[in-house]
């Protein structure tokens, strides 16, 4: 019997664990592509091929090999040959150009760089006297071969080297690049498999980028579980479902906007009928849960975590979880709602959520090259998310907000991610990003930019009244955008940074312009208040 894996009794390595579903797996195919697919067995071949490669063309222990390329079967294959020879990935978005690449590059310091020829000529201008042109290669230079050459790999590495580096988007600042080890990977891998109850009769949908956590735990999850991946390099709301039918999809992994674009189709006779049985959502859209739920004949499932720390605390498919809440903490991890001096706080109180592993090797060993920023995260042997949460007594989790997004305006705090809810629970509303705009007076506006699932259903005097009726006066945006959609990284998150950049627009709607007030009493209509007092 194939043995199964759990977050407790994980193979000490990547390579490890693909090596021995390749002895119980072999002619099983892991990996499907357009037009392929690609063998448990034909993975471990390539990969062991490829790091007698790298070791030909001068890749050591602890080496950083930098990555600039989609999701395919030469990155996975990459993946695992670094593993073998205890080198240190370092995957890259390959969006990222000019300033921003180069000081990856700085940071990172590789002493080797493989990247497509599509982002060759960016690569080379961004890395001009940070890289020697011979440390550039492209994949062409190092083909796959299920015919390993020879060559001594070297040292075993051990489950808490580092085996990856990934960095963080720069949200609140300069990317930080979060090592990982080994065990911090496969542990991912774990938590995710256990959350959604993968098998070895699933097939998981993996359209995300390997430079984000959550390509590389769905990969892992995949194999722990002796199933199968169908991969592709992006994601398409037109593509989606032929291809969860053609390649009877069970599980997908849903980050950002994905679940608002699949919404925002119109329904047929037939969405129902397919092999969809959980998608993973982060966060889940609660706004329209249910209906989504029935549309789709799928169960929703949620988890909580960062590429710091781990998956962290989940809902579960055996138990209901309350409206808003994303779930409980994990077993295998501590977490604690704090203060701003690192107090605990009691059940109902809002505060950082701050978590601390139960097993070792399982987060983060720090950020790369710049240990006070380590230090200032690890605060009290705890890692300080930077996520404004509370729990209830019953121990389920509700996250708010990052602390950066949050809105200070009239001396209430505000979480822009309860008013998106609120927004996009409006029928005619696709999704919605809320941002803090600065006021003349001080502390912020709050601005809110929509995208119709229709263009002219609405009207922004008609957002804004609804608003009125549906939250709290100090809650209600001054300022609506209509956009056709909103800025996305490649795991489809909203670009809220770019958005604030941005600020307010001649296409921005202004309700004090427009002759309409909020305050603590309601609805002011300026126009009519002063024709009144005339």
């Amino acid at each position: 019997m194939m043995p199964s894996y759990s977050f407790t009794n994980l193979p000490l390595t990547l390579h490890a664990l693909l090596d021995l579903r390749a002895a119980e797996l072999q002619d099983q195919i892991y990996v499907n592509l357009k037009g392929r697919s690609l063998s448990y067995g034909q993975l471990a071949s390539y990969s062991l091929d490829l790091a007698a490669r790298l070791k030909q063309v001068g890749v050591m222990t602890g080496d950083r090999v930098m990555l600039l390329m989609p999701a395919s079967e030469y990155h996975l294959s990459l993946w695992f040959a670094l593993s073998r020879i205890s080198a240190v990935e370092v995957p890259v978005n390959p969006a990222y150009k000019g300033a921003l690449l180069r000081q990856l590059i700085e940071t990172a310091a590789p002493s080797l760089c493989i990247i497509d020829d599509e982002y060759l000529e960016e690569f080379v201008h961004a890395s001009a006297g940070l890289v020697a042109t011979e440390r550039i290669v492209r994949p062409r230079d190092l083909p796959l071969s299920d015919a390993p050459a020879a060559a001594t790999l070297g040292l075993e590495p051990k489950r808490r080297d580092t085996s990856c580096i990934i960095f963080t988007s720069g949200t609140t600042g300069r990317s930080k690049g979060v090592m990982m080890g080994h065990a911090h990977q496969l542990a991912f891998g774990a938590a995710f498999a256990e959350i959604v109850g993968l098998t070895e009769a699933d097939t998981t949908y993996n359209f995300l980028p390997f430079f984000h956590i959550a390509a590389k735990f769905v990969a892992l999850g995949t194999m722990l579980a002796g199933g199968k991946m169908l991969l592709r390099p992006g994601f398409s709301v037109s593509c989606f479902w032929d291809d969860v039918r053609q390649n009877q999809v069970t599980v997908c992994a849903a980050v950002g906007g994905l679940c608002h674009m699949l919404n925002s189709v119109p329904p047929t006779d037939n969405d129902a009928e397919n092999p969809l049985k959980v998608l993973y959502a982060v966060p889940v859209p609660w706004e329209f849960k249910a209906e989504f739920e029935a549309r789709f004949g799928i169960r929703f499932i949620e988890g909580y975590g960062g590429t710091e720390s781990n998956l962290v605390a989940y809902s579960r498919l055996a138990e209901e979880t309350p409206r808003s809440s994303l779930g409980r903490p994990s077993p295998y991890f501590d977490l604690q709602i704090q203060d701003e001096n690192g107090n605990e706080l009691s059940a109902g109180q809002p505060g950082e959520i701050c978590i601390r592993p139960r097993f070792p090797g399982t987060m983060m060993t720090g950020y790369f090259g710049v240990p006070e920023k380590t230090l200032e995260a690890m605060t009290d042997f705890w890692f300080h998310t930077g996520d404004r949460g509370y729990a209830d007594a019953n121990g389920f989790l509700y996250f708010q907000d990052r602390l950066h997004d949050a809105i200070r305006r009239r001396g209430e705090n505000i979480s822009s991610f309860e008013v998106e809810r609120i927004l996009n629970a409006l029928g005619d509303v696709a999704e919605s990003a809320v941002i803090p705009v600065p006021s003349a007076l001080g502390e912020d506006e709050v601005k809110a930019i929509v995208v119709l699932k229709r263009p002219g259903a609405l009207n922004e005097e008609a957002i804004f009244r609804y608003a009125m009726e549906s939250m709290p006066y100090f809650m209600v945006p001054r300022y609506i955008e209509f956009r056709a959609e909103l800025p996305r990284t490649p795991t489809i998150k909203v670009k809220k940074a770019e958005l604030r950049a941005e600020g307010n627009s001649a296409t921005t709607w202004d309700c004090e312009r427009n002759g309409l007030r909020i305050s603590r009493r309601g609805l002011v209509d300026q126009a009519a208040h002063t024709k009144t007092n005339r």
